[in-house]
């Protein structure tokens, strides 16, 4: 799930999304605790939406049969936005499994209180606000950690790291699951347009699009063991329900961020839905999931 740091970013009460004087803080996600309320519901029916599509769900959640659940074992769930990943864990791992997701945004966080209330799915499950940079958990305090679709929004890939190391037990798992979205790419017939857009869909969606390439070395500089890697390529092509979301979604964030004219933006947007409907769409991109142990 989607969560990210504000250690090193700007926090103001009247902050609606990136615009063009902050090159370096344009993630909208980065930007979670100070997005006015209109673009914050749009990124979380958006996660909401992902868990939804049962091929993304899927993909994205692959892992969850490779994790070593143990009895009364704790699992930290880092960047978990509306908490749909941590209510498939709870779905997955016993009853007895302790489940904590942290998350940035308190306004997240209390949408994932509240949704997983709803579903039933609160037993032994909390949410905290809290920097992925800066953990205030004591050394091996959990036996499992995720970063699920955390290390692309994040300050500091290295240092996250370090702190998910850290706050795994000795033998524990840490497991990270991101879009390579640096391979992000929709159809489009004028070629040239369509590279400058998705260069700046890019911007407004993740701080670090190529970081799922270097996670191999990343996880070795933190001091974790690489257990598995694998990548999987997920597109919809003729129709697409994912990513023809992801184009509604974050089409509002691209108009509004001063990058594009809004015009561009919106004839974009417009030929993607029509797209859907004539059943000529496609978007795409790669995925990649690691699992490494901290060593005994």
């Amino acid at each position: 799930m989607l969560g990210t740091s504000t250690r090193r970013s700007p926090v103001g009460t009247e902050a609606t999304v990136p615009d063009s004087t902050a090159a370096e803080n344009r993630d909208v996600f980065r930007l979670a605790p100070t997005l006015d309320t209109a673009v914050l519901q749009t990124l979380a029916d958006r996660l909401e939406f992902r868990g939804t599509d049962d091929g993304y769900a899927r993909l994205s959640q692959a892992y969850f049969a490779d994790l070593p659940f143990q009895s009364r074992g704790r699992i930290l769930a880092l960047g978990c936005g509306t908490g749909i990943e941590v209510r498939a864990l709870r779905r997955a791992a016993d009853p007895d499994v302790a489940i904590v997701g942290v998350d940035h945004s308190p306004a997240l966080i209390e949408i994932a209180r509240r949704l997983t209330a709803e579903e039933g799915l609160d037993a032994n499950v909390s949410y905290e606000v809290g920097d992925a940079h800066d953990l205030r958990y004591g050394d091996g305090d959990f036996d499992i950690v995720t970063l699920h679709t955390l290390i692309s929004h994040v300050d500091d890939p290295l240092q996250v790291l370090h702190d998910a190391r850290r706050v795994v037990r000795p033998g524990g798992t840490v497991a990270v699951f991101d879009g390579d979205y640096a391979s992000l790419t929709f159809g489009y017939p004028d070629h040239a347009l369509a590279k400058t857009i998705e260069e700046d869909l890019r911007k407004v969606m993740v701080a670090n699009p190529r970081v799922m390439r270097d996670m191999p070395r990343l996880l070795h500089e933190a001091g974790l063991e690489l257990v598995d890697g694998v990548g999987a390529l997920y597109a919809n092509v003729g129709s697409g329900r994912f990513w023809a979301n992801a184009v509604e979604a974050y089409s509002v964030v691209l108009s509004r961020s001063g990058l594009l004219p809004p015009d561009v933006v919106e004839d974009w947007r417009a030929f993607q839905s029509q797209s859907v409907r004539d059943g000529t769409f496609f978007g795409a991109s790669n995925y990649y999931t690691y699992l490494a142990r901290r060593p005994e």
